[in-house]
């Protein structure tokens, strides 16, 4: 005799239990939020001393979408209109030198699709591919000389969903079958033995690793890595040094002795991005529920939260009968003499960037005037750079 139960029925009580603490959360939050943060531009975030005037923002609307550059002096409110398209591709990086952007292209969007690196003057000028024929390039990033691109790429793993049947529940991400349900619980029973089995559908799993080419030439070579090797930083005091988003958290590659360590232990940090001096490393951070803007020492220790969303606002919300929600803070990326950060946040409803001195204090939007009319931002958390500055 065979008999089917549905784990969604199993998990309702949990369910319950969650709209209960969320609830909870919402009238502590009332009763708390009687005050809140307000941010005010300072004057180096509008073009006082510190600020970076003659450098050169680079940004992409969405992975695979059109590429864009706008000069740094929009922070004093001179540059909107500025704003000037590039090309299409992922993840743009300015190279060292600021004259130069690389990115990388996919021919479509299945797992383990073919693409190619390339780069691109920042004039617009001399586009051209550096190597082809890998798989899901992303999130290129530059030698400190110019003269070397490490590149993630798909290497591996499961790359279509795969049905199976367990005595055990499965520890990975489920696709849902047509009747919404994840898992179905098949119980058999032959005379006095019961036996209980577990039926799923894995989503595709594809493992990432790491790829050295030589600019000038494409010659490359594959690095040591995690399974999942996502978004390099190349340390600008260390050639020899290399941090990526690896298994447990970020990881240390060295690049002469081909070895690797622990740099943190938290699976939250991702997009690790260095300080123009190798002092610093931003950090975008799975905070709970949202992403939120995290800096650490170059050995991982010091670790300072720059972005929160305030309890006004929170209470703001309610007040208005919004659900409340934090804000997403995302994908920072440092000015060139480091006193500045660019970032991605939706506080305002839709994605946006805005700009803060390094200490995290006077966030403001870099466009005074709001985004340019028919820019529209997008930001899927798959450790996107969007973000360069140069």
């Amino acid at each position: 005799m065979v008999g089917e139960v549905s784990k969604m029925q199993l998990l309702s009580v949990i369910g319950c239990r969650l709209a209960l603490r969320a609830l909870a959360t919402a009238l502590l939050l009332t009763l708390l939020g009687v005050v809140g943060v307000a941010f005010a531009p300072s004057a180096a975030a509008q073009g006082g001393s510190g600020s970076d005037l003659t450098s050169t923002i680079i940004f992409q609307t969405v992975s695979g979408g059109p590429i864009y550059a706008v000069n740094a002096d929009t922070l004093a409110g001179t540059g909107a209109n500025d704003l000037r398209y590039l090309t299409t591709g992922v993840d743009p990086a300015l190279s060292p030198d600021g004259e130069w952007v690389a990115f990388t292209r996919w021919d479509d969007t299945q797992h383990g699709a073919l693409g190619s690196l390339w780069v691109i003057n920042v004039n617009g000028s001399g586009e051209r591919v550096v190597l082809g024929e890998m798989h899901q390039p992303k999130a290129p990033v530059w030698s400190p000389d110019g003269t070397q691109i490490v590149v993630g790429m798909q290497q591996g793993g499961r790359l279509q969903p795969e049905h199976k049947c367990s005595k055990n529940l499965p520890s990975e991400p489920l696709l849902a079958d047509e009747d919404g349900d994840y898992i179905r619980v098949v119980v058999e029973i032959d005379g006095d033995d019961v036996e209980i089995r577990f039926c799923y559908t894995l989503l595709p799993h594809p493992f990432w690793g790491l790829r050295m080419v030589d600019v000038a030439t494409g010659a490359f070579e594959d690095l040591p890595r995690d399974r999942f090797s996502y978004a390099p930083a190349w340390d600008p005091a260390n050639a020899w040094r290399l941090v990526y988003d690896g298994d447990m958290g970020l990881v240390n590659l060295d690049l002469n002795e081909g070895t690797t360590w622990a740099l943190t232990e938290d699976v939250h940090d991702h997009a690790p991005v260095f300080s123009p001096d190798g002092s610093k490393i931003a950090v975008s951070y799975w905070q709970h529920d949202h992403w939120e803007v995290h800096v650490m020492n170059a050995d991982g220790g010091g670790r300072v939260r720059l972005t929160e969303t305030s309890l006004r606002a929170i209470v703001d919300q309610q007040i208005s009968g919004e659900e409340p929600r934090s804000w997403n803070n995302v994908a920072p990326a440092w000015s060139p003499d480091g006193s500045q950060i660019v970032f991605l946040t939706d506080r305002t409803g839709q994605w946006e960037i805005w700009v803060m001195p390094a200490d995290g204090s006077d966030q403001r939007p870099l466009f005074p005037g709001g985004l340019p009319e028919g820019l529209v931002l997008q930001y899927n958390g798959v450790d996107e750079r969007v973000l360069s500055w140069q």
